[in-house]
């Protein structure tokens, strides 16, 4: 049973590094990686990130953190939202 769901977006810049499986991961400018296991289709028209080309590119990224409580377990979904290439 779903208990809660919160949202919160962010920007920030980040250099993309891998594409794997279906997720995407960008490492933050404190060193922190984040990966996103959903992304917008509009990203994915612009930029073709299992395209070896971006890897290491910076980027200023708009995400969606999704804090879900699943059966008292907080479970976080990172979504790409928005990707503007620096």
């Amino acid at each position: 049973m779903k208990h809660y769901d919160l949202k919160e977006t962010k920007k920030e810049k980040a250099t993309f590094y891998s594409y794997d499986n279906g997720y995407y991961t960008f490492i933050l400018e404190n060193e922190d990686a984040i990966v996103f296991e959903e992304i917008n289709k509009s990203i994915l028209d612009q930029y073709n990130l299992r395209d070896v080309n971006f890897k290491n590119q910076k980027f200023i990224i708009t995400y969606t953190e999704i804090v879900e409580d699943e059966d008292d377990e907080d479970m976080i979904i990172y979504r790409l939202e928005k990707l503007e290439q620096l």
